[in-house]
């Protein structure tokens, strides 16, 4: 009877270790310009996440209120935090309500995405 409660038990427990591990995912957790806020022209952008996301399968798109899109250099990760990912701003941007469309991949390779806006002062 014990060795049916031990199966069990660790049965249970492989079920559960795989589904946590199954439903990780590179969460945005911070992004700077921050979403909704107002702030001086930027010089990129950086998202912060809740695990390491590979920058060659990550990135971003800015574009201005009236839906031009602003160019973007690469994607990088930042040298000390693999969580981080910076994505240059070439060029001064005019004031005006931006958003921004995201997607990152992460390092077991889930995609995620989403968006947020900010407004240059």
């Amino acid at each position: 009877m014990a060795h049916v409660i031990r199966y069990r038990f660790a049965l249970g427990a492989a079920f559960v270790l795989a589904a946590t591990h199954a439903f990780a995912h590179a969460q945005l957790k911070k992004s700077t310009p921050a979403a909704g806020a107002t702030v001086a022209p930027p010089n990129e952008i950086r998202l912060e996440f809740s695990e390491g996301v590979e920058p060659i399968f990550s990135g971003a798109m800015l574009k201005a209120a009236g839906g031009a899109s602003e160019p973007l250099r690469p994607p990088k990760l930042d040298p000390n935090d693999s969580k981080a990912l910076i994505v240059p701003i070439p060029r001064t941007l005019s004031p005006g309500r931006y958003s921004v469309r995201w997607h990152a991949t992460s390092v077991d390779r889930r995609r995620t995405q989403g968006t947020f806006q900010f407004t240059v002062k």
